[in-house]
């Protein structure tokens, strides 16, 4: 098995028997600033720290790839419902200077067999990063 990174037990993999990997991984990071108005010339602009980065990408899961999809959903829902913080990991780096929470999870539930198994799902995950205190 071909482990490419996880979040805490969230494992991304690819192997002959599974897939659990993500795609279209987007990092979002900016800048604050005030504005202060001065009289007859232009607003001046003040750095006043960061903002929080945000991780977004997508995950699929299928029987046909090896993967309960049902059980997958429920470990990120469970995580992001138990408020848990981890590294996220991507080969040998862990990115962001911050470690990470899930704050949303969007599931698409596609296909379903005769008996009410789910059988495909698309899910679309949202972290941001957790400044420690």
């Amino acid at each position: 098995m071909a482990t490419i990174g996880s979040w805490g037990g969230i494992v991304f993999s690819v192997s002959r028997k599974s897939v659990k990997t993500f795609d279209g991984l987007k990092w979002e990071a900016a800048a604050k600033y005030s504005t202060h108005d001065r009289h007859l010339k232009e607003p001046l602009l003040e750095f006043t720290g960061t903002d929080v980065e945000s991780m977004t990408f997508s995950m699929f899961f299928s029987v046909f790839l090896g993967v309960n999809p049902i059980s997958e959903v429920s470990k990120l829902l469970q995580a992001m419902r138990r408020g848990e913080v981890h590294r996220l990991v991507i080969g040998p780096k862990a990115y962001g200077t911050n470690k990470w929470v899930i704050t949303k999870v969007s599931t698409a539930l596609e296909r379903y067999d005769n008996r009410g198994n789910l059988l495909v799902a698309a899910v679309n995950i949202t972290m941001n990063s957790y400044a420690a205190r």
